[in-house]
C-alpha cells in the first residue's frame, strides 16, 4: 500500500523534476565541497586588519586567484543549482505561506549569487591587482598605491557585508519553508533558522567592525553554513530515490 502522502507528491511533480531534484542535490553536495576545500587553501594573516601584513601575504600567494575561482565556482552551484532545485521543490507545497515564502528565496538566492560574482571579481581579482600594483611602485608612489589597495579592501569589506547577510536570509527563509512545508525533514529547516541567523550575524559584524577581530566568526559560520548544505543536498537526493521507488510501487 503507497502511503498517500508520496502519491499526492508524485502525482503534483512532473516526472522531469526528479532529475532536477537529483541534479540540485549533486550541486548542493559538490558545490559545499569545492567551497570549503578552496577557502582552506585561502591566504590568512593573525590580524585581518593590519593591512601592511594582510597585502604582503597576498602578494606572496601564487594561488590567490585560483582560490577565489574555486571559492566562485562552488557558491554559484549551491545557489544556481541546489537552491534553485530546492525552490522548485518547495514552490508546491500545500501551504501558500511556504510557496510564497519560497519565491522570495528564490529571488534571495538570486542576489546572493549576483553579490557573491561581485565580492570575487573585488577580493579575487582587483584586490590581487591593488596589491601587486602597490609592491610594484617606485618607492615615492608606494604610499598612494598603498591607499589605492586599501579602497579596494573597503569595498570588498562592504561587499563581503551583504553577501553574508543575504546568504543567511536565504537559510532562514527556505529553512522556514521546509518547516511549514513538510516536504523534507523539520529539523534540517529548524537549523537552517539558526545557521542562516548566525551567518546574518557575522555580515553585520563585518559591516560595522570590519574583519579586524572576526576571522574565526567568519570562517566558522561559512563552514557551517555549507555543511549545512551538504547535509540538504543528501537529504534531496534521498527524498528525489523515495519518490521514484513510490513511482514504482504505483
Amino acid at each position: 500500500m503507497v502511503n498517500s502522502a508520496y502519491l499526492n507528491m508524485t502525482q503534483t511533480l512532473p516526472q522531469f523534476e526528479r532529475p532536477l531534484l537529483r541534479i540540485g542535490s549533486i550541486a548542493f553536495l559538490v558545490g559545499a565541497i569545492i567551497a570549503i576545500v578552496s577557502t582552506l587553501f585561502h591566504a590568512s594573516t593573525e590580524d585581518p586588519a593590519n593591512h601592511l601584513l594582510v597585502f604582503t601575504t597576498y602578494a606572496n600567494d601564487d594561488s590567490w586567484i585560483a582560490v577565489h575561482i574555486g571559492q566562485f565556482v562552488g557558491v554559484v552551484m549551491v545557489f544556481a543549482g541546489g537552491f534553485v532545485a530546492l525552490y522548485r521543490l518547495l514552490v508546491q507545497s500545500e501551504s501558500s505561506m511556504a510557496s510564497i515564502l519560497a519565491w522570495i528565496g528564490l529571488g534571495l538566492t538570486i542576489m546572493t549569487a549576483s553579490a557573491f560574482a561581485v565580492l570575487q571579481a573585488v577580493d579575487g581579482i582587483a584586490n590581487r591587482l591593488a596589491v601587486d600594483s602597490w609592491v610594484a611602485a617606485p618607492p615615492e608612489e608606494k604610499a598612494i598605491a598603498f591607499r589605492v589597495a586599501e579602497g579596494v579592501r573597503f569595498i570588498e569589506q562592504g561587499t563581503n557585508s551583504i553577501f553574508r547577510i543575504l546568504q543567511g536570509t536565504v537559510a532562514v527563509i527556505f529553512g522556514v519553508v521546509i518547516v511549514k512545508s513538510k516536504l523534507l525533514n523539520r529539523w534540517i529547516g529548524g537549523a537552517g533558522v539558526v545557521i542562516g541567523a548566525a551567518t546574518i550575524y557575522a555580515g553585520i559584524d563585518v559591516a560595522y567592525l570590519g574583519f579586524g577581530g572576526l576571522t574565526t566568526t567568519i570562517g566558522i559560520s561559512m563552514i557551517i553554513y555549507f555543511i549545512w548544505v551538504g547535509i540538504l543536498g543528501g537529504l534531496m537526493w534521498k527524498k528525489s530515490m523515495s519518490m521514484s521507488k513510490s513511482n514504482q510501487e504505483v
